[in-house]
């Protein structure tokens, strides 16, 4: 099967249906593994030049998932600015990708003031970490905000974390690079420290309400990344946190993944109110060393306000030493972790490994599904997997070979993914393409699509008849194959919802040159 193929969907009243998201199956595991489609397979449209991932699924109980109509990630796509894009949890088709951004890591649905907005980090990336800002747009994917932190640092934000909070602020992450003492770890007196910072961020004023550096209230010994010079200036990347969340009592979880380590840092004067892993762990361990002993993790969430869980992705490797899939020693996962503040006790709750085993040396995130179950983006192992309360892999998915996981492609990784509810009416109307006698219609953000309906004309491109042609969406883009007996020299296609409505209309489409006409139509039902 190429990553071309086609499914033909044959409809009645002279048109057909064509399904261009067709993802690989388990058939093709062996073939797509071996790079026979290539590093990133990927799919093309003609009414676009969006590029979106073909997915190879292993694994799809469709009535075992959790509820949620979409999932949020940023795939890369050879050939293509990173993204956030936007899945169907129906079909797996695109619904929305803007590489103009030129980012996406964290891309989520978030709240601010009572409305919901799409997030995610946008900027330039470097090797480890970010600068940039994190990016807002509302329901009609308008630009709101791009929050980053404030000139204090030569940096902008890091692409590590973008997180709203409930007090119309977001905490944002930082690496900057100062000259430091590095003799107590063996190194020079004149070197430089890559520092970690983090800041709590106005939205609406872009002050900064709180700033905090690790430096100032850890110790480089605490370190588990060894002291290496860095003869280019990069400086010593000692710390490399890469989550923030803030607790209702104004506290903020961390995770530093060159600690291997999370602390709750205290709101008013940044100390450490406590530690769990890393080389002062606070909590004695009630699983055998498997709530505490994690290594180089990423996404650390408290579950709820009660602030008695913790979710977090454990790397359990700083780089790749063990095979992938068949990983035969320190295999990453996803951890659910429950806290006894008054015993200071860590309990192991859940684990899920991946299904093939993976060690996945980077990145990384878990998302806690309300049926108890998580979603798992497996960082720089190219795959997503959903598993129920229970452990078993509802769903798995690739989007490169694994050969990818060695780190040895750039940017192949999933950081996180988020399965959410969602519907969105863009500003923009649906796009259209005629080739070859074969229209090509898609409305890249539009979530509430559910047919097409045809008006065509054979003489005039601004009096067009309805076809009593509807065919029902197919993917991201459908082709409508138009029966020639009907003799069409221009058409137009109008976007409708479940009832029936009109939520939208293509430009009018030449069907003889291809050329698309913006024109005001005078529309005839028949």
């Amino acid at each position: 099967m190429s990553a071309s193929v086609r499914i033909f969907l044959l409809l009645t009243f002279g048109l057909a249906g064509v399904f261009a998201d067709v993802h690989f199956g388990a058939a093709e595991y062996d073939d797509y593994n071996a790079g026979l489609f290539g590093d990133r397979p990927n799919q093309t449209y003609h009414s676009t030049d969006i590029k979106s991932p073909l997915f190879l699924v292993n694994t799809w109980k469709k009535d075992a998932v959790a509820p949620g109509s979409h999932i949020f990630m940023s795939p890369s796509v050879g050939g293509q600015h990173r993204s956030p894009m936007i899945f169907s949890a129906k079909d797996l088709s695109l619904v929305y990708a803007d590489p103009s951004w030129d980012g996406g890591a964290t891309a989520n649905l978030q709240e601010y003031k009572g409305k919901k907005y799409i997030t995610f980090w946008s900027g330039k990336d470097y090797i480890g970490w970010g600068s940039g800002g994190g990016i807002m747009l509302d329901e009609n994917y308008r630009f709101f905000a791009n929050v980053t932190t404030t000139d204090e640092f030569e940096t902008g934000a890091d692409s590590h974390e973008f997180q709203l909070t409930p007090d119309g602020t977001a905490l944002v992450n930082n690496y900057y690079k100062i000259p430091y003492n590095m003799t107590p770890v063996n190194g020079p007196a004149d070197s430089v420290l890559h520092d970690s910072a983090f800041q709590e961020i106005d939205i609406e004023t872009g002050e900064a309400l709180f700033t905090w550096k690790a430096k100032d209230h850890f110790e480089l010994h605490e370190s588990l990344n060894g002291y290496i010079f860095d003869a280019d200036g990069g400086g010593w990347d000692w710390f490399h946190q890469n989550s923030i969340q803030k607790t209702p009592d104004g506290n903020y979880l961390i995770s530093a993944r060159h600690l291997c380590m999370l602390a709750l840092i205290n709101g008013t004067d940044g100390s450490r109110i406590w530690q769990l892993g890393g080389k002062k762990n606070d909590f004695k361990d009630l699983s055998d060393g498997r709530a505490t002993k994690f290594g180089f993790q990423h996404n650390s969430r408290f579950v709820d306000d009660t602030l008695r869980e913790i979710t977090f992705f454990d790397n359990n490797a700083e780089f790749s030493h063990s095979p992938t899939p068949k990983c035969d020693d320190a295999c990453s996962r996803a951890v659910r972790v429950r806290l006894d503040y008054d015993a200071m006790t860590a309990e192991l709750v859940q684990e899920f490994y991946h299904p093939k085993s993976v060690q996945a040396w980077a990145q990384g995130g878990v998302q806690p599904l309300p049926n108890g179950g998580a979603m798992i983006a497996w960082g720089t192992v190219p795959s997503v997997t959903e598993v129920n309360a229970e452990g078993e892999t509802v769903m798995e998915l690739q989007f490169s070979p694994w050969a990818a996981a060695s780190g040895g492609r750039e940017g192949v990784s999933f950081y996180r993914v988020y399965k959410l509810d969602y519907t969105a009416y863009p500003p923009w109307g649906p796009s259209i393409a005629c080739v070859n006698g074969t229209l090509y219609v898609s409305w890249n953000g539009a979530t509430e699509v559910a047919s097409w309906s045809v008006f065509g004309g054979q003489s005039s491109a601004a009096a067009l008849e309805a076809k009593n042609h509807v065919v029902p969406r197919a993917g991201f883009e459908t082709a409508i194959e138009v029966d020639p007996s009907l003799e069409l020299a221009f058409a137009q296609v109008h976007a409708l919802d479940a009832n029936g409505n009109a939520l939208g209309s293509t430009d009018v489409v030449n069907m003889h040159t291809g050329e698309v006409l913006t024109v005001k139509v005078q529309l005839n039902k028949v």
